[in-house]
């Protein structure tokens, strides 16, 4: 059931990608393919199919690579927004005698 569960989550990445509903840089789409492969490879250690558990694993890896790499770029954001809304905030104006 594991292997089923990850070929599912790794395809349905795959296809949402591909049809335009859901971008290769999303943090939904790595954690996919991150969790699909490590539930894929488990799947495939299980039943000794292991060039299967080892591509699975590699793909895995990819996958929540792209996870930490999305969700540092999502936080960058925010610090940069944050930066942007304090200077958007009205500051006190000091006038030189």
């Amino acid at each position: 059931m594991l292997g089923w569960v990850g070929t599912i989550g790794t395809i349905g990445a795959f296809a949402l990608h591909s049809t335009g509903r859901m971008s290769s840089l999303s943090v939904r789409y790595a954690l996919l393919n991150g969790v699909g492969g490590l539930l894929a490879s488990a799947g495939a250690a299980l039943y000794g199919a292991w060039p299967s558990a080892a591509s699975n694993l590699v793909w895995a890896a990819l996958g929540l690579r792209a996870l930490v790499v999305a969700l540092r770029e999502r936080r960058g954001a925010r610090v940069v927004l944050d930066e942007v809304r304090s200077d958007e905030d009205p500051q006190p104006v000091t006038l030189a005698a």
